[in-house]
């Protein structure tokens, strides 16, 4: 069942008719309704979630988070399918399923991949629309996520019974007022009982203040009904607080003749805390017996709900700080400050180190301990009139006026050193730490969300230069920042057009200058026909999804080189591929290696996979051992890149299924400055020979360097002594004509 056509109810047209009976359609936006549609966003981590009531044609939004739209027609719509089983209906994924894979929301604008919906009903017979959330994703939702979405769905059921309440409230009045149409003061209390179901009625003589009040608003203040009542009296139940805005505001409905609506605390006579809505107006105003009438509500379970609903929407749960997305409106309210002219203030964003680590060795319990008292601690140090966020797993940020009793810097040198201090969980201490980026407004930004910006490159700066430190914005840093921003969109923009290319550059043999195989380097095609080397889009490598793309796509293409080789019955020995930490820590990274060879009919011991320390210093040792395992065990060569630049190299060596070593081009370019430089070398291949390591040189650029090299045992070597990097076509060609090549140390292409 494709777009165009939807399943009906049996009881399509009862079901049609319980719907307008609730007299909600085309009705304001609700804060309640607001609130669990944000709510089920949240929890379910869907970017759209719609409270949608199905009419004949189309369907209704009531409460929506994410779209534009009030209604769509009902042949697109997935909530028809799920009012016609009365069942809740998850779709994994639309594209999978028959019933929506042609839908124009699924190959078109918002491109749902994902929809999870409960049917509503409040007689458990006609459904009338849906709670559902939906994502351009698909996903498997979680039983608890489920669950919470069902839960919410019972709310929304328990909000439209009210609707129902409240519209035979309205026929009842409307009757009443049919019945009682000469009495013109009962004809004003009937208008106010159509906006208030089950509620009291109250008059106020204005020239002899004798309240005169009906049996529910006695209940409503826990007094015997008939107690002697005057206006005096009747304010004395509200808080001093709220009392002097309360008689404010009918001494103005007096004087001006207007109706008013208040919404307060109220202590009943028996002492209870309520919530309250009064609302009154003038009756015959101007004339000499001045009476001011209303009704009054207990409102005390329904503020309660809106405010469960709106600690859920605001609130993190774990930390007890506000979440990201009252913290996102805090700030943009504070850059909004007055008459458009953002206050004065700082915004300290905190990242965790460490925290990783604890929660994997010790445990999520230990996490969520973690979280928890670092909340407490940012919390208690954060001065008064500060704002305190949980912006991610182990994220918090502060907004701190400038006003305040400390500046900002004593506030964040302050977190550093009290976050620091050990976190007691079960008996033992957790150790975490903080690195802190520090922005100002307005001095660096005008708008929240480029306030977050600079905080948030400040924050990156001291992560990359040591950690455990506060760092601040400055001008420089959005330069560096929007260089890294322009070589990533190289890198997106050439992957989009497919003008990532793969070059490739010749590893020779020492001993014969034979050319054993070559390293898989990868540039950028301009539209203009020049090619860009990674040295014109180095930055890009930093952002973990250009790292990805880059090592994927050259990965792609050298598949397609060797299976184009081995067509033409060509060999073109062991070909190096580069994985970057990102490209390597995604989800079954060797499993999906192999598998692509394997559909490529290439061997595994024609790759030889080069990874950097980088790789190698990751907190899941075991499952990076296990990776680089499972691919030796499978005949991929292991390469230790950048040999000698890292910190661990040793324990590298020793610890990992490793096979070769590349000695970094630094240790290389250095032969020729110093002594000590080639003992280091010297020292390094006699290392690897004692691991039985092959040991290949990178950077290679003049005759002494490779007669020294070859001197000394290195295997093998590459640089532009013997070749620059060079398309498939050359290398092939290069290959084919080696055999030509007799004097040592001479090839060049």
């Amino acid at each position: 069942m494709g777009a165009g056509s939807y399943p009906l109810p049996e009881n399509e047209a009862g079901r049609l008719s319980s719907l307008r009976a609730l007299d909600i359609l085309r009705t304001p936006k609700d804060p309640e309704f607001d609130a669990i549609t944000e709510l089920a966003s949240s929890i379910l981590e869907c970017p759209i979630a719609l409270v949608s009531l199905v009419e004949e044609q189309q369907q209704w939004f009531k409460s929506c988070v994410g779209v534009s739209v009030e209604s769509t027609p009902r042949d697109v719509s997935f909530c028809s399918h799920a009012i016609a089983t009365g069942k809740p209906m998850v779709v994994p994924d639309t594209q999978k399923d028959p019933r929506f894979a042609d839908n124009p929301q699924v190959t078109g604008e918002p491109h749902i991949r994902f929809y999870a919906g409960y049917p509503l009903s409040i007689d458990q017979v006609h459904y009338l629309g849906t709670l559902c959330v939906m994502d351009d994703k698909p996903r498997q939702p979680t039983e608890f996520q489920l669950k919470q979405l069902e839960r919410l769905a019972l709310v929304v059921e328990g909000l439209l019974r009210s609707y129902k309440t409240m519209a035979l409230a309205k026929q009842s009045s409307i009757l009443a007022h049919a019945q009682n149409a000469k009495v013109a003061s009962q004809h004003k209390l009937l208008k106010q009982i159509e906006s208030l179901a089950k509620i009291g009625a109250w008059r106020l003589d204005r020239n002899t203040n004798v309240l005169t009040w009906s049996d529910q608003v006695y209940r409503v203040h826990d007094l015997p009904i008939g107690t002697p009542l005057d206006l005096e009296m009747a304010l004395s139940f509200y808080p001093e607080s709220a009392r002097a805005e309360v008689e404010a505001i009918i001494s103005q409905s007096i004087e001006v003749g207007a109706p008013f609506l208040v919404e307060t605390d109220f202590v009943t006579h028996t002492g209870r805390q309520r919530r309250v809505r009064f609302m009154g107006e003038l009756e015959d105003a101007g004339t000499d017996e001045e009476m001011l009438i209303g009704v009054i509500q207990d409102i005390t379970e329904q503020y309660e709900h809106e405010q469960v609903l709106w600690q859920a929407a605001h609130v993190d749960s774990l930390s007890g700080l506000g979440n990201r997305h009252w913290f996102q409106s805090e700030l943009e309210e504070m850059m909004k400050g007055c008459g458009g002219a953002p206050r004065e203030h700082a915004l300290i964003l905190i990242d965790l180190d460490g925290f990783k680590l604890a929660n994997d060795s010790l445990g999520h319990l230990a996490g969520d301990e973690v979280i928890r008292v670092v909340a407490q601690r940012i919390r208690e140090i954060s001065c008064k009139g500060s704002f305190c966020a949980r912006v991610g797993g182990d994220e918090f940020a502060v907004i701190v006026p400038l006003s305040g009793p400390e500046t900002p810097a004593e506030t964040a040198n302050k977190l550093i050193s009290r976050i620091k201090e050990p976190v007691p969980f079960e008996g033992t201490s957790v150790y975490v730490s903080a690195s802190i980026g520090v922005a100002f407004a307005p001095q660096d930004a005008s708008t929240a969300e480029d306030l977050m910006k600079c905080a948030d490159m400040a924050l990156y700066r001291v992560k990359r230069s040591g950690r455990g430190r506060v760092g601040y914005y400055e001008k420089t840093l959005r330069q560096v920042f929007d260089s890294r921003q322009k070589a990533i969109d190289v890198v997106r923009s050439a992957h989009r057009s497919r003008r990532l290319k793969a070059h490739y550059q010749p590893i020779v043999d020492l001993s014969d200058m034979s050319i054993k195989g070559a390293e898989a380097l990868v540039r950028v095609s301009e539209p203009n026909g020049s090619l860009l080397g990674p040295d014109n889009f180095w930055d890009a490598f930093k952002d973990p999804e250009s790292a990805r793309v880059v090592d994927s796509s050259v990965f792609q293409i050298v598949l397609e080189n060797l299976t184009n080789w081995q067509n033409q019955g060509f060999t073109p020995g062991r070909i190096s591929i580069n994985a970057s930490k990102y490209w390597f820590q995604t989800d079954d990274f060797a499993s999906g290696f192999l598998s692509q060879l394997s559909d490529c009919s290439i061997p595994p011991d024609m790759i030889r996979l080069e990874v950097t320390e980088n790789v190698l210093l990751n907190d899941e040792i075991e499952c990076v051992h296990r990776i680089l395992s499972d691919l030796r065990a499978a005949g991929v060569s292991i390469t230790l890149d950048d040999f000698g630049a890292g910190f661990a190299s040793l324990t590298h060596l020793r610890d990992y299924p490793i096979d070769a070593i590349k000695i970094d081009r630094s240790f290389i370019k250095a032969l020729s400055l110093s002594h000590q430089n080639t003992l280091i070398v010297r020292s390094i291949v006699d290392l690897s020979k004692s691991f039985n390591l092959t040991v290949i040189a990178a950077g290679v650029e003049s005759y002494a360097e490779a007669r020294f090299l070859q001197s000394i045992g290195c295997d093998q070597a590459q640089g532009s002594l013997f070749s620059d990097a060079v398309d498939a076509t050359e290398l092939q060609k290069a290959l084919a004509d080696q055999q030509s090549i007799a004097a040592p140390v001479s090839y060049v292409i």
